[in-house]
């Protein structure tokens, strides 16, 4: 029997169930929707195969205390609760092993997986513990076994290592080293030197380093994700850090293994089956293969979008009754290789915080191969209570070849270099409808470029040539300085572009990807402690520490082309004023976007442009007002908003630019002058205008953390006329949010919550 074959047959303690292996036909493309079920399903039937004492299986506790960890793991990485009764039997169960109990590498590595991902402060002895315990297993060259910087199973070195030991060392080591579980440099040098010399010549790994091992799958990927691993504790390539002063910046280098191993999987891509080994260990090698696309960064292998091609194998192979998954071999057991399912499509579909974008020239725009995916993990670890066990991850995208749904499956973009930036006019496009879809611009010049600096700007320009989106400082009152930690111009100085509500591109002219590269190499050092801040202000400040969603959820692109307006159709105006009136320019053609598409109204997609006393304004029974500054009308401006009202039927509608406190006390004031005898009211929560009634059941929306965060009813104020409310307000903003502006200075709703809000005021303003 194989090595492997006794990690899955003897660790793990499978059993092995008979019958046929599980297939289906190919199917349409996967949705959210049936990841979702899958990951249920499969956690069900795990939680009912729990034994009385907490374990998994039913052989001999050496074997089952590995199968306990890793069906423990794909739990918590699914999503099941530290505090669910499953969970602490489990980890009750367990605690009962110390590693000289454990005896085996690939249980105390799978142990050390646990006890990082559920409790760690608890847990801290047992993992230095196991930490000392795979330290003494890893083959040293004194000890005259073949292959020094590997693993075999046991701490007993009786015969040479193997990569699949070697891999789940390290995932332990690595595991135990992100809650702050010191490791020896030496065993990263160690390893890695182990893993670049182990590689076959075509760029994948087999089994030992022996020639005759074929290579596969499931090994390639141990490869690249050990190169990884080993790379973040110790590879640097001609770049260091002396002081605060980077030497020899943005040669971070590039990974000639590790670039010949992304090559065998984009050449031996599959999903049906383990390449080299056909059917066997196939559920393991796709747990490998969503590592090592998640840890490079990688959507694709090769032309091969490796989770949703995964995903969809694995949920047309599941048990549809009991929902396991069982594969051949050493694999049939359902316990195990639903273990390993779960794995894949839970971290798998991870959601992506930053795409990092390629562009020219060449390779220009990773010159620190290791900086997004440290910010990252930063931002990662800060977020911890946010997550609910997630993981965020990062990805690479190139928008001259990418559709703008791609890059919206991060809210932020990120690109650097040392040269001009180079886009195609398509890439260009793409980056202007990505901001103009909710997305954010984060760029930097890499050892603070002159070149890159000026090549920069002149993007900037031709992606938005208007001249009120123009590049500038950001200044102190800026929220960006306040978004995670107290900062200030004199610290880093960035520029920004403003876009409608927000800022939508931040730039910073001076380094910050080479300190971020540094990360892991120097993580005390006060250089590179600043330089994260920065990036961690940033991302915080683009996101409104609001989660993205995961890499399945479908990207909305709104289409803003002007349409014809349609006889009856709904056209909605938007009223002119001097407080910043058009803060929002895309508010309204997203809302009716998604009313014509979701609630089938016939409505016209972009507003009119009206000054309160034109005449067409009998025409738009809606008039919407927002701003973020004060404003007043004139007598004739209110006269003629006022005949609109009453006893014209209209209906207007308002809110506060981000919660505005400006344009709120100017508009109280208004609507005092405007309808002197029916002063704004709270419209109650019993009101038809929150219900199904009229649209969507309003008693659950989200408010920003700006806003107090929550969920509850929306706070609308109003005045009726005849029965009708004439006028709805928000003095939280709606208008920013329906352009899916998240940043943490803004008082409203959640794009979800303010399009279902604004939803239901556009419906009911046309009851009758």
């Amino acid at each position: 029997m194989s090595r492997i074959g006794r990690f899955l047959a003897i660790v793990l303690g499978i059993v092995g169930y008979a019958g046929p292996l599980l297939t289906s036909p190919a199917q349409a493309a996967v949705t959210r929707e049936e990841v979702e079920r899958a990951i249920r399903e499969g956690v069900r039937f795990l939680k009912q195969e729990q034994r009385g004492d907490g374990s998994w299986s039913d052989v001999d506790n050496d074997a089952h205390t590995g199968s306990t960890s890793l069906v423990t793991l794909a739990l918590l990485t699914a999503g099941e609760p530290t505090n669910s009764l499953t969970i602490r039997r489990a980890l009750g169960y367990l605690r009962n092993f110390g590693p000289d109990e454990l005896k085996s590498t690939y249980a105390v590595a799978l142990q050390t997986m646990v006890f990082a991902a559920a409790e760690p402060e608890r847990d801290q002895l047992k993992l230095v513990a196991n930490v000392e315990w795979l330290t003494r297993a890893q083959i040293r060259p004194a000890d005259r076994v073949n292959w020094p910087g590997s693993w075999t199973y046991s701490v007993i070195k009786n015969r040479h290592g193997d990569n699949s030991n070697s891999q789940y060392a390290l995932l332990g080591l690595h595991a135990a080293n992100e809650v702050g579980i010191p490791v020896r440099p030496d065993v990263w040098t160690l390893a890695r030197s182990y893993w670049e010399n182990c590689q076959h010549r075509d760029g994948g790994w087999a089994y030992t380093p022996d020639a005759s091992s074929p290579a596969s799958g499931s090994m390639t990927s141990a490869g690249i994700s050990s190169l990884i691993i080993t790379g973040l504790k110790r590879y640097q390539g001609q770049e260091t850090l002396v002081g605060d002063e980077i030497h020899n910046c943005g040669k971070g280098g590039v990974n000639v293994d590790l670039v010949r191993g992304l090559d065998w999987m984009a050449n031996h891509f599959r999903v049906g089956e383990n390449f080299g080994h056909g059917q066997q260990w196939r559920y393991y090698y796709l747990y490998g293969m969503e590592r090592a696309g998640r840890l490079t960064g990688r959507r694709f292998f090769g032309e091969h979008d490796w989770y949703r091609e995964g995903a969809e194998k694995l949920v047309h192979d599941q048990d549809p009754l009991r929902g396991f998954w069982r594969g051949a071999i050493f694999e049939q057991d359902p316990v195990v290789a639903t273990s390993f399912s779960l794995l894949f499509l839970a971290k798998g579909r991870s959601p992506v915080l930053i795409n990092k974008l390629r562009h020219g020239p060449k390779s220009d725009w990773d010159n620190d191969p290791d900086d997004i995916r440290n910010l990252v993990g930063v931002v990662s670890r800060d977020w911890k209570p946010l997550l609910g066990g997630q993981l965020l991850t990062w990805q690479i995208v190139d928008p001259n070849v990418s559709t703008v749904e791609d890059l919206m499956q991060a809210p932020i973009a990120y690109f650097n270099g040392h040269k001009a930036p180079e886009f195609t006019e398509e890439g260009e496009k793409n980056l202007r409808s990505f901001v103009e879809q909710g997305g954010f611009i984060f760029a930097e010049a890499c050892c603070s470029s002159k070149e890159f600096d000026s090549g920069f700007r002149e993007l900037m320009k031709r992606i938005f040539p208007e001249e009120e989106y123009k590049l500038d400082t950001l200044s102190e009152e800026h929220a960006v300085w306040r978004a995670r930690h107290l900062l200030s111009p004199d610290v880093h100085p960035l520029w920004g572009i403003e876009h409608g509500c927000r800022t939508v591109v931040i730039y910073s002219p001076e380094d910050l990807s080479c300190y971020w590269n540094q990360a892991e190499n120097s993580p005390a050092n006060p250089a590179v402690i600043k330089a994260l801040r920065v990036g961690q202000n940033v991302v915080d400040y683009a996101t409104g520490r609001e989660l993205p969603a995961d890499k399945l959820a479908v990207r909305e692109v709104k289409d803003f082309k002007p349409d014809s307006p349609r006889r009856g159709a709904l056209h909605i105006a938007k009223l002119v004023h001097a407080g910043d009136w058009n803060v929002a320019p895309l508010a309204i053609p997203n809302l009716t976007t998604s009313l014509r598409q979701k609630s089938g109204l016939d409505v016209v997609i972009n507003h009119k442009e009206l000054f309160p006393n034109d005449p067409n304004i009998v025409h738009f029974p809606l008039i919407y007002l927002h701003g973020r500054a004060a404003f007043t009308y004139s007598k004739e401006d209110t006269d003629a908003i006022r005949r609109h009202l009453t006893p014209g039927g209209g209906t207007l509608f308002a809110d506060a630019a981000c919660g505005s406190s400006s344009f709120d006390t100017s508009f109280r004031k208004f609507v005092a002058t405007l309808l002197p005898n029916t002063p704004l009211v709270a419209i109650p929560r019993d009101d038809e205008i929150y219900s199904k009634k009229v649209g969507y059941d309003l008693a659950d929306v989200h408010f920003t953390k700006a806003a107090g965060g929550g969920v509850d009813y929306p706070q609308l104020e109003g005045i009726k006329i005849d029965g009708h409310w004439a006028v709805i307000y928000s003095k939280y903003d709606l208008g920013c949010a329906l352009e899916r502006h998240q940043g943490l200075d803004c008082k409203g709703y959640s794009y979800e919550s303010a399009l279902r809000i604004a939803t239901n005021i556009v419906l009911y303003s046309t009851l009758p």
